[in-house]
């Protein structure tokens, strides 16, 4: 601690002082008035304030215990002067320590995005995870920490989450056939049912989305295989149902007008109060293949019979 101590007061006077507020932070500083100094130092900021004074900022915020100040600071250090990156990613790193120890996720949260642009070869995965945990997932910025959170996960039950949440991440980015794949793997992984959860209602809804697509470019296969997809998470729900007449209209594509008539008979047979209209819209395909289908042909076996 006295070294560290030392180390700064040498910093400050390296960095050399103006005058005013800054002088008066100075003075501050080398007495431990910590927390005055940072006042002192926050009214020396403006419009071009040096790379020293938010060097000098940084430092007496970390040792008020004002992290966000801290943070703030050391973001913006480098700005000011580039070659100051590596300080600056020290500083950011104390930040992110001290705010994991104090549970303070805002702090935490503009210390690793600070690391992320100051120094992104620096390895950030115990914070990112942390992060994300108190966060409770993808959310904000967060979503972009969680590859990096996931290398730092303890068990395998954490990883699928983190994997669940990361799906979402893609899904909520309009990125549903990267997320597919991901919603597949969690259901191959996991056990914890509130995950599988998660990922087969995305699975489902980015099956759907998905296969309605291909159906409107013409691509009946390929749509017949995504709609499979959300039936097979829950055929009973809305969005299953939904998908079940995706996959009728993608039969009647194939020319499987057997397969589509039972895609649309199985929505009629789990007709609910609350689904009423999916089921008159599989009814009203239903009449339309009886309409479409050829004539019988006359029963000649029996011509001239009374």
């Amino acid at each position: 601690m006295i070294r560290r101590q030392l180390t700064l007061l040498l910093m400050l006077a390296a960095c050399g002082s103006g005058s005013g507020p800054e002088l008066a932070g100075d003075r501050a500083y080398g007495a431990g008035r910590y927390a005055e100094a940072l006042t002192r130092y926050r009214a020396a900021t403006g419009p071009d304030t040096p790379a020293r004074v938010w060097a000098k900022m940084g430092a007496a915020a970390l040792h008020a215990g004002d992290l966000r100040a801290a943070a703030e600071a050391y973001r913006r250090l480098p700005v000011e002067d580039p070659s100051r990156g590596a300080e600056a990613a020290e500083g950011l790193d104390q930040v992110a320590r001290a705010a994991v120890r104090r549970g303070d996720g805002t702090a935490l949260h503009d210390a690793v995005v600070g690391l992320q642009a100051v120094a992104p070869e620096r390895p950030i995965a115990r914070y990112a995870l942390a992060l994300v945990r108190r966060e409770g997932g993808a959310v904000g910025d967060a979503g972009n920490l969680l590859p990096a959170a996931m290398a730092a996960a303890p068990d395998a039950a954490t990883l699928d989450s983190l994997l669940a949440a990361y799906a979402a991440t893609l899904q909520a980015g309009g990125g549903c056939e990267p997320a597919a794949p991901v919603y597949r793997s969690v259901l191959r992984r996991s056990r914890d049912l509130a995950v599988r959860g998660r990922a087969g209602a995305g699975l489902a809804t980015c099956a759907l989305t998905l296969g309605l697509a291909a159906l409107g470019g013409g691509r009946a296969d390929d749509a017949a295989g995504w709609f499979i997809q959300a039936v097979r998470v829950d055929s009973t729900t809305w969005t299953g149902r939904r998908a079940l007449i995706g996959l009728g209209d993608a039969r009647v594509g194939q020319g499987d007008i057997l397969g589509a008539a039972i895609a649309f008979q199985s929505v009629v047979d789990e007709r609910t109060s609350i689904s009423d209209s999916l089921a008159q819209i599989a009814a009203e395909r239903l009449r339309a293949l009886g309409a479409a289908r050829p004539p019988l042909a006359p029963d000649t076996g029996r011509r001239g019979r009374p």
